[in-house]
């Protein structure tokens, strides 16, 4: 699918299918552009801006984001909005146009490809995408789990981390995007990453790769936790 037009925020964030996204807008022509799409069909993408737009206002930013679906609004007299955005289909900007306050583009609207089997030579039948799912499931809720036995003295860091376990989908393609948006040490590079690759399998297998390196921390977390003479504030929060 093809779409002229569409309304671009490059933000400081990666926005994945399914993930909330508020946002406070007070600049002014993103104050117009939100009244526009409040007016049209509520929808803009959102970009990961590059570090040089973020400290220059040049106007680089990535190729591929993600359309945000405005599902609540709270204007303020003097013009300001807060809005809740969802997440939804991932896009490729494919020409900018300038004409306008805002930033806007041509872009192609991007499919999910099925599972496919992590190696060339390998059995369809028993490497595909539910199977790396399950796979993923498990190593995710370690991760997790060991997380909440190294949050001492925070229950409502435990309890907040228990609800995110017990929220874990089970579907590949929803799989892949929430584990994407809650690893624990991921940067932007990392998560822009995850986003931009097509098929579901291939992004479950890259973030089993992040989810050993997450599991390292957390057993090292685990392992402060448990130790009364270095715990002070040395175990920090890891988990964003």
């Amino acid at each position: 699918m093809y779409r002229v037009g569409l309304p671009l925020f490059p933000l400081n964030v990666v926005l994945f299918p399914d993930a909330p996204l508020p946002l406070h807008i007070f600049e002014e022509r993103y104050r117009e552009m939100i009244r526009e799409c409040l007016e049209n069909d509520r929808s803009f993408g959102v970009i990961l801006a590059t570090p040089q737009e973020t400290t220059a206002g040049t106007g680089h930013h990535y190729s591929i984001g993600t359309i945000a679906h405005i599902v609540e609004t709270r204007p303020y007299p003097d013009g300001r909005f807060d809005i809740l955005c969802l997440g939804r289909e991932r896009f490729r900007v494919e020409s900018h146009q300038s004409d306008r306050a805002f930033h806007t583009a041509s872009v192609t609207i991007l499919s999910e490809t099925g599972a496919r089997p992590a190696h060339a030579d390998a059995d369809e039948g028993t490497v595909n995408g539910g199977a790396i799912a399950t796979q993923t499931i498990v190593e995710l809720r370690i991760v997790l789990t060991t997380l909440i036995s190294a949050t001492v003295d925070d229950d409502a860091r435990a309890e907040q981390l228990g609800r995110i376990v017990q929220a874990i989908p089970n579907e590949p393609i929803a799989l892949s995007y929430f584990a994407a948006r809650i690893l624990p040490t991921a940067n932007l590079a990392d998560r822009q990453e995850l986003l931009e690759i097509p098929d579901v399998s291939s992004r479950l297998i890259k973030i089993q790769q992040h989810l050993k390196r997450e599991r390292l921390v957390a057993n090292q977390l685990e392992d402060i936790s448990k130790n009364p003479l270095i715990r002070g504030e040395t175990a920090g929060t890891v988990f964003n």
